[in-house]
């Protein structure tokens, strides 16, 4: 009864979310700040600065071939009939201990 009054009452206590376009409209941004990165200490992320106006890299889409597509096919009947035995020797593990 608490948990439906809960669902319930959570869409009142929900806030609108607005959406603000940004002017100019140009893609962000980083710049360093502070040392430079490459004086980063290792293990520690880098952020390389990219010169202003270059495009981003966007290679085109390669559809997979047909042994890709066999072999995905493959692991997901694999993994299906892992899943139906596993849960098969679970049930029989259950009966012989009830």
């Amino acid at each position: 009864m608490l948990l439906a009054t809960g669902l319930a009452v959570s869409p009142l206590w929900a806030t609108e979310q607005t959406v603000t376009p940004l002017n100019p409209q140009v893609e962000q941004r980083v710049e360093a700040v502070g040392p430079s990165a490459a004086a980063a200490p290792s293990g520690v992320q880098r952020v390389e600065g990219v010169a202003p106006g270059a495009d981003q890299g966007v290679g085109p889409v390669v559809p997979p071939t047909p042994g890709e597509k066999a072999a995905e096919k493959t692991g997901k009947v694999a993994v299906g009939f892992m899943a139906v035995v596993l849960s098969i020797a679970a049930m029989a593990a259950q009966i012989m201990f009830i």
